[in-house]
């Protein structure tokens, strides 16, 4: 984040500096008579300033970061199956849950980043799912939030790397 409000504060210097220079130069331009200033190797060196603080240095950050991203979530390096799991939660859990390091804000369910979950809780609420109030209070249908899960949203492997993902960075920064 510092370094895209670095690039930014570039930009917008630069963009200051350009047009301050541009209304100097049509000022002197006009005070000497001139009807047109031209200064093509300014103009250039404008324009590859700009293509670099602009365009190329953003995509070099982006592409840069992608493999970091992948590999890691709220400081968190992630195993390959973490990285399904985040996948898998981001389809299948994120629009109730709130866990940061999927960038995730649902409000039905619990907030995960709050409620730590174990690996075996997410797995035993990924196979139960969970009811308000269950028939049987010790079924292990009980939720923790609001809303009611229905069971099997994942499966088998599938529910193993989402539970070792949650379990593994819920509540980290």
């Amino acid at each position: 984040m510092g370094v895209v409000i670095i690039v930014a504060a570039a930009v917008l210097v630069l963009a200051v500096g350009v047009a301050y220079g541009a209304t100097r130069a049509r000022a002197s331009g006009r005070a000497s008579g001139s009807t047109s200033v031209s200064t093509p190797p300014l103009t250039a060196a404008l324009v590859l300033v700009y293509l670099g603080v602009g365009i190329i240095v953003p995509v070099l950050l982006v592409f840069g970061n992608r493999r970091s991203s992948t590999i890691q979530a709220g400081g968190v390096k992630l195993t390959a199956a973490m990285q399904v799991g985040r996948q898998l939660f981001a389809e299948h859990c994120a629009v109730c849950h709130t866990l940061a390091a999927a960038n995730a804000v649902g409000q039905v369910g619990p907030n995960l980043d709050n409620l730590r979950p174990s690996e075996a809780l997410v797995l035993r609420i990924l196979a139960n799912g969970c009811l308000q109030k269950p028939v049987d209070a010790s079924s292990g249908e009980t939720c923790l939030g609001y809303g009611t899960m229905q069971a099997d949203i994942v499966e088998g492997t599938q529910a193993k790397d989402v539970a070792e993902f949650v379990a593994r960075v819920a509540g980290h920064p």
